[in-house]
Parts: structure tokens; C-alpha cells; sequence
């Protein structure tokens, strides 16, 4: 559906209770106002247990948020929480109209996962409309006109997505191309993850002093180089351990950890199971291989 095609608001009462879900939807929209008529306070309002997310397309806003006052323009968004110490609502000396899309969700979980992200990143939010959460909340708007949302079951599951995408956006910036010295190192490290190498030597090879590597690779992959190592080792060993006959002593030395011990320690916090029973498939459902945010 185009983008012309969504504006006007909408709102779920779903009257099937199958289950007591802790996040859904309540209302969405996209709604253009020139009026001061227009606002909504957080401690007078009658909704209880909700959350808003309201997004700016164009115009100029205004939320007071404990006291303190936001002007909000184009790809900024507020998050905030009812009841609470809140108002939103066209400025009277606003020259343009307030375009906005908004979604309200329910829910106590609803509620727990907002204010964790509040205390944060604070209530409001810069976001451009070509990021997946907008982007999100456009398609959650447009299965809504179109008449694709019809139950409680399929409305917390766009509840649930729209937060953990927004979440995610917010907590994990997009991946940015690694500079040219850390994209070598990591080479290195792959290619040498059997051997018995220091970080100096890492360092070497890629031409930094061993301080500065340490500082550059951290900040860019937000872990230090060892743990880096570490985890490359543990996701080897643990496809060594599922599709070979090796020891658990000869899989440690294939990754170049000599030391038993320190290799069933670090497996187990890695895989949250011993090495021998990772290999017996106890406690884990057929794992093959261990995925983490790194390669």
C-alpha cells in the first residue's frame, strides 16, 4: 500500500483473551495536525499500562518530559510511558503542520522493556526514516489498513517485533566497514588460531604497537582481541567435537590451547556446557555449531 494511502489512526481491541499476553497493540497511525487542540497529557490521561512511540515525518512538536521541554522536527521520535510525567502537543507557535506516525502498545512487558531503554537513551530518539524500526512501523501501519492484523496472537507478535527491532537499532549501531589494520588482524588471527601467538605479534604484522591494536581492534569491535581469539577457538572446538573422533585434550590442542583445564573453563562459559557433554549432546539439542556476534 502506498505512503499516501496509510494516514488515519487505528486502534486493536481484540475480544478474544486466548492468553494473557504482555506486550501487544493498542492503537497506530498517521495523523497530520495544525491545532493546539492537540495534546495529550501523561498523568491525566485515562490509558493505563501503555507505551507511545511517535515518530516525526515533517512539522514541529513539543513534549515536556519531567519538567524539561523538547522541541521535536523531522526523524526525531519520543518514547514515553502512561501514566507518567508527560505532554505532548502542537506548539501554538508552530509556522507548519505536525506529520507524525505513532504507535501505542499495552502491556506489562511493554512497560519493563520502555523503561529500560528510556533510562538509557533518554525519551527522545533520532532516527532516520529509512531505518529498519520506521521502516518497521510503516509496515506494521500498512498490514493494519490492509486488514492483515486480526487477532490478539498476530498483534504481540508486531508488538514484540516493533520493540526488539528498535531495541537492537538503538543498542547494536549497523555494522561499519572495519579499518583496513583490524580487517588484517582478524585474517591473522583466523589463519593462526592454532599456533601459539601473542598479541605483539598481531600487532606487529599489521604494523601498530601492541597498545595501540589493543585500543583500535576494542574500539572497533567493541572486544578485546584475546576474546576475540577466544571465541574463534571455542566455535572450532565445538564443530571439532560434533564431526570428529579427537579427544577433548587433542580438540584443546588443535586450537591452540594446551592448558585442560583452562580449555574446559573456557568452554563452558563460552557454551554454557562442558566440552564432553557438548560431544554426548547432554544438555544441548544437537548443536553443530555456535553462533555469536562475531565471525
Amino acid at each position: 500500500m502506498k505512503e499516501q494511502g496509510l494516514k488515519g489512526s487505528y486502534g486493536f481491541r481484540f475480544q478474544e483473551h486466548p492468553y494473557p499476553f504482555q506486550v501487544n497493540l493498542w492503537n497506530i497511525g498517521w495523523e497530520v495536525v495544525k491545532s493546539p487542540t492537540y495534546s495529550w497529557n501523561g498523568q491525566t490521561r485515562m490509558d493505563r499500562e501503555k507505551i507511545v512511540f511517535q515518530y516525526t515525518l515533517a512539522g514541529q512538536g513539543a513534549l515536556v518530559y519531567e519538567e524539561k521541554t523538547y522541541s521535536l522536527g523531522k526523524g526525531q521520535a519520543f518514547f514515553v510511558s502512561i501514566p507518567s510525567n508527560h505532554h505532548y502537543f502542537y506548539p501554538k507557535e508552530a509556522t507548519t503542520d505536525w506529520e507524525f506516525i505513532y504507535i501505542t502498545l499495552e502491556g506489562k512487558e511493554a512497560l519493563s522493556i520502555h523503561d529500560h531503554m528510556v533510562e538509557k537513551y533518554g525519551p527522545i530518539l533520532v532516527i532516520e526514516k529509512e531505518a529498519e524500526p520506521i521502516r518497521l512501523l510503516l509496515r506494521i501501519l500498512s498490514e493494519t489498513a490492509s486488514g492483515e492484523i486480526t487477532n490478539s496472537y498476530s498483534g504481540s507478535q508486531r508488538a514484540y517485533e516493533f520493540l526488539m527491532t528498535l531495541f537492537h537499532f538503538l543498542a547494536v549501531p549497523p555494522k561499519k566497514k572495519l579499518k583496513e589494520p583490524i580487517t588484517q588482524a582478524i585474517t591473522y588471527m583466523k589463519d593462526h588460531m592454532s599456533d601459539q601467538f601473542d598479541l605483539a605479534t598481531v600487532a606487529h604484522h599489521v604494523g601498530l604497537s601492541k597498545y595501540y591494536f589493543i585500543k583500535q581492534f576494542k574500539h572497533e569491535l567493541n572486544i578485546t582481541p584475546m576474546q576475540y581469539v577466544s571465541i574463534l577457538r571455542i566455535k572450532k572446538a565445538a564443530y571439532l567435537l560434533s564431526k570428529t573422533d579427537l579427544t577433548v585434550a587433542e580438540v584443546a590442542h588443535q586450537v591452540g590451547i594446551d592448558d585442560a583445564n583452562y580449555f574446559t573453563k573456557l568452554f563452558k562459559k563460552t557454551v554454557g556446557v562442558s566440552a564432553s557433554k557438548f560431544r554426548k549432546n547432554e544438555d544441548v539439542h544437537l548443536i553443530d555449531y555456535i553462533i555469536t556476534e562475531w565471525e
